[in-house]
């Protein structure tokens, strides 16, 4: 009796759970024949949905099992979304019962521990075109089994996956794929022959795994290829490829490389990163044959000879893109730069390069970023008619300091120049002789627009140091006990839209900054400034940092012209005082500026403790002003009482005087 009782309880259990399930189906949203799913806790496919839906989406649910019933009830479907679930189990034929299917994602399940395998895997896919088995825990045997005859497809995803090994076998049936991405895996191992069974290969990701040297490449057909992240100590393509090579697209960072890579055979490559590497330039001398590893075969195996120790790029005339980056790179040879005609970017940053020279004419005409920040460089060359196309030359982080007044001159479209943290001295103006020391002229240059030298050690600014250059940002912050020369900034008036001289400890402003009427951000933080000019018209300043300083007061009068402009104001920092202020009262009441951390401002009255400048009322400073009146009268009172009893104490000395000497007579 117990035990029939048992039963129907475990019945009713899994009646009550499979109509709660049902109801969670029919929460699905349902919109122009698509079902939407996903999120619901769903433990089986939904049997309540329209037939004849195109698109099912039920990921992150809790499906373990597939099946043939109720799924292959929704024939029409093409769209398959399964991806994030729990499912180990496919029904054999479950995927063939769908015939219009073409797009099938079963990424993030546990197909790999399951019977999914054992079960003939997916089986035939006539039309599908894409496959996203990603996150399953496969590894190398396993995906053969799984994978059937696709005839259509042409994107397939086995990334974050196990594998080890790729064979010719792995990709059978597969004619038309175009897609292939193996990335987050632990491949070592590709044999060869592999990708060659896939003749529409054309992008190819095996960022993320472990292989270590990449030899014979001749993948006719592919464009796109990335081997980022791996061990690749070289990278050879073969030495008589069958066909001209199609690679245009080739990502080699973070890897092992020694040597620039050869890559003579790939002439429409137009991106190249091979950051983060070991590479030099140029290169030693090649080691002898008794130095050369023993052959093997495969597409990832060791070359038999090793790559150009003087690197060429010759063959790279249509390069667009190249990212050398995090490498040891210590020279650049002329002939490296030679051939690289077509160059947009070029990104040396993070090298060892201590000198850097572009004295050819024509050199780079088309480059227009050069990144040599971060560096070591002491010595700049450039020549006349080089770099025409440049607008933005990095070089922060070096220590160039003795450099040719004319340097950056000659640069005829330079428009971004970053110095930071070198020792660059500005020259004067034309008109103006040069400083005794070395100094680099920055006048006269009719492009450059935005100029960074925030800590280059910069005693004296002269006049007329950016005369002729329209520049719209400038940056002079970090060079303490710089000295501002009047006209210091003279032909800027019309172009400078922002201007920083933070941490300069500037104690007077010989700035007319009300005359910059483009000026629209303005830093003048950890200075020892006390005043600033009158703006007594309108102007177009929008962001003022008086952070660090030394006000008490902004005046009405000093600042009344930014009162339609002005939008953000920082003044932390300073012993500003509660009386007097009340232009920056009304601001802060009114809310037409915004005052950065206005709960943090305090203010004095008087020599009394700090307050919190936003808990100031009219009335306190009207009663402190009450006082002081009344001191005054007080004062003054006690003044004219003093000077009264003097009066009239001399005035009876004098008539006792007198009285004596009548008595006397």
């Amino acid at each position: 009796m117990s035990h029939r009782i048992l039963l129907l309880l475990a019945a009713l259990t899994l009646g009550l759970t499979i109509s709660q399930h049902q109801d969670k189906g029919s929460s699905c949203k349902t919109v122009d024949k698509e079902a939407l799913c996903q999120g619901l806790g769903l433990l089986q496919v939904p049997s309540t949905l329209p037939l004849d839906i195109k698109t099912l989406d039920l990921s992150g649910n809790q499906l373990q099992s597939i099946l043939t019933s109720p799924l292959g009830v929704y024939v029409a479907l093409r769209h398959l979304d399964l991806s994030s679930n729990e499912i180990s189990v496919l029904q054999p034929q479950v995927l063939q019962a769908l015939p219009h299917l073409e797009h099938l994602n079963l990424a993030h399940n546990r197909l790999a521990v399951g019977t999914a395998l054992s079960a003939g895997g997916l089986g035939y896919l006539p039309h599908v075109m894409s496959l996203d088995l990603s996150g399953n825990s496969l590894y190398s045997g396993l995906v053969e089994r799984l994978l059937g005859e696709a005839p259509s497809l042409r994107t397939l995803s086995l990334a974050e996956n196990s594998l080890t090994r790729l064979t010719r076998h792995t990709f059978r049936g597969m004619p038309d794929l175009e897609r292939l991405d193996l990335h987050s895996n632990v491949l070592m191992d590709i044999e060869d022959g592999t990708f060659e069974t896939l003749p529409r290969l054309a992008h190819l990701n095996l960022s993320r795994n472990s292989l270590t040297c990449i030899s014979d490449f001749s993948l006719q057909q592919l464009r796109v290829l990335d081997l980022s992240r791996n061990s690749i100590e070289a990278f050879q393509t073969a030495s008589e490829p069958p066909a001209e090579l199609q690679l245009t697209w080739l990502d080699l960072r973070e890897n092992k490389l020694l040597h620039f890579p050869d890559l003579t055979a790939l002439p429409k490559l137009i991106y190249l990163n091979v950051s983060n590497n070991l590479i030099r330039l140029p290169a030693g001398q090649p080691q002898g044959k008794e130095d050369l590893q023993a052959p093997s075969e495969g597409w990832s195996a060791v070359p038999l000879s090793n790559p150009s120790w003087n690197a060429s790029t010759h063959s790279l005339s249509q390069l667009l893109n190249l990212d050398l980056s995090y490498n040891e790179i210590e020279l650049i040879p002329d002939s490296f730069l030679e051939h690289l005609t077509s160059l947009r970017f070029l990104n040396l940053s993070r090298n060892c390069l201590r000198a850097f020279a572009a004295r050819h004419a024509g050199t780079l005409p088309c480059l227009l970023l050069l990144d040599l920040s971060h560096n070591a460089l002491v010595a700049l060359e450039m020549g006349t008619r080089v770099l025409g196309s440049l607008r933005t030359l990095l070089l922060q982080g070096n220590a160039l300091q003795d450099l040719l007044p004319h340097t950056f001159t000659s640069l005829a479209s330079l428009q971004r120049l970053n110095l930071q943290g070198n020792r660059i001295t500005p020259c004067g103006g034309p008109t103006e002789p040069h400083s005794p020391h070395s100094c680099v002229t920055f006048s006269g240059i009719p492009t450059l627009c935005v100029l960074n030298m925030v800590g280059n050690e910069i005693e004296t600014l002269p006049p007329g140091a950016f005369l002729h250059t329209p520049l719209t940002e400038l940056d002079l912050s970090a060079n303490p006990g710089l000295d501002v020369s009047a006209g210091a900034l003279a032909g800027l008036e019309a172009s400078l839209e922002v201007l920083a001289l933070q941490g300069n400890g500037l104690t007077v402003l010989q700035v007319d900054l009300p005359c910059f009427r483009c000026l629209k951000r303005l830093n003048l933080a950890e200075n020892h400034l006390s005043q600033l000019p009158a703006w007594t018209q309108a102007v177009s300043l929008e962001v003022l940092d008086l952070r660090n300083n030394s006000f008490s007061l902004l005046p009405g009068s000093a600042m009344g012209g930014l009162e339609t402009s002005l939008r953000r104001l920082y003044l932390q920092g300073n012993p500003l005082s509660c009386c007097g202020n009340g232009w920056l009262a009304a601001q802060l009441h009114q809310g037409r500026v915004d005052v950065d951390a206005t709960q943090d401002l305090t203010c004095r009255f008087g020599s009394q403790a700090q307050v919190a400048l936003s808990h100031v009322r009219p009335e306190d400073c009207d009663q402190g002003g009450l006082k002081n009146v009344n001191l005054i009268i007080i004062l003054t009172f006690t003044l004219v009482a003093a000077i009264l009893l003097t009066t009239l104490a001399t005035c009876c000395c004098i008539r006792r005087q007198k009285f004596n000497q009548q008595y006397k007579a």
